[in-house]
């Protein structure tokens, strides 16, 4: 396995503009569902690695979030019917959709998506040798400029969006050549089962394109529930770089490369550095100390050395 040591100079700030308005209105969304459907207070075992070893390590609107002790991984130990509930959410749906919100995601994050094909370009030749006449089915693609920009690219030629692992016709076997799971394993409680389903779809050469937030990450251990980016139900497992491999290795694949290309954990620690723990002293000192370069050098040091809150993963089916 190649563990891909790419980091960025571009900061959090020029490649990323939230809009808080829009944001807040779907966390209101979200919180009002959560309110609305608590979880049942009960203890799993780790959805990445099946252990019965967990932990409470914060709370978020009631929701206790555990984490593993032997992976690492962060989840929400809910129940499947819930977080479809969730996720079939119309208000939600709605929401997403309007003008307003794609338009502005796709205004914020043009670079992003255009650093993400180039890096789909560039990793499906390297793996597979191909450069054109794809097969590709995206799942649980949630911006509609991505998916315009998929589309409309010339080593694409054959592109099927699914909205859920679900909707993929099992009478008709496509065996795509490259498989799209961008920023959905957060919603899933049974991983394993899900990349299992996904598996069937995809040529014997064909890649599982993968990305998530990781548990293991600089800003989510930092911060715990501190964080606003990460909320029940729309986030309920957070795997540990750890326990990504697990997942993949349980559910039948061979991970070929992991990077944590991540560029907002230090923003994001900074904007909330007042719900740092008092007892972390030393975050507390390199906060207050630490001038732009060295902040900027410390988020390098955290993607080169997969501590990013954010991981791009290759894999293909074990052979």
């Amino acid at each position: 396995m190649l563990r891909a040591y790419d980091y960025t100079e571009s900061r959090a700030d020029s490649m990323f503009i939230r809009d808080v308005k829009l944001f807040n209105k779907e966390k209101e969304i979200a919180q009002k569902f959560v309110l609305n459907n608590p979880l049942i207070k009960r203890i799993c075992k780790c959805p990445a690695c099946g252990c019965n070893n967990v932990k409470y390590i914060f709370e978020s609107w009631g929701i206790d979030y555990y984490i593993c002790q032997e992976c690492n991984s962060i989840f929400v130990p809910a129940e499947e019917e819930l977080i479809s509930s969730y996720l079939e959410l119309e208000e939600m749906k709605e929401f997403r959709n309007t003008e307003i919100y794609q338009k502005q995601a796709s205004t914020s994050r043009a670079e992003q998506w255009k650093e993400l094909l180039f890096w789909i370009q560039y990793r499906v030749y390297r793996y597979i040798k191909k450069s054109s006449n794809l097969m590709v089915i995206d799942i649980g693609n949630k911006y509609k400029g991505l998916i315009d920009k998929l589309t409309s690219s010339s080593f694409i030629a054959n592109y099927e969006w699914k909205d859920a692992i679900c909707e993929i016709d099992s009478d008709k076997i496509c065996f795509a050549d490259v498989i799209l799971y961008i920023n959905h394993l957060q919603h899933e409680i049974n991983p394993v089962e899900s990349l299992q389903r996904i598996k069937k779809f995809l040529s014997d050469d064909g890649l599982l394109i993968l990305s998530t937030r990781l548990g293991s990450g600089f800003d989510i251990l930092t911060l715990k529930g501190g964080t606003d980016d990460i909320f029940p139900y729309e986030h309920v497992m957070l795997p540990s770089r750890k326990g990504l491999e697990i997942i993949l290795n349980r559910a039948g694949y061979e991970m070929l490369e992991i990077s944590t290309p991540g560029i907002r954990d230090i923003d994001s620690v900074m904007k909330n550095r007042e719900r740092v723990d008092e007892s972390n002293f030393f975050i507390k000192y390199f906060l207050s100390t630490a001038d732009d370069k060295v902040l900027q050098d410390f988020q390098q040091f955290l993607q080169k050395s997969g501590f990013s809150s954010f991981a791009r993963v290759i894999a293909r089916k074990r052979r």
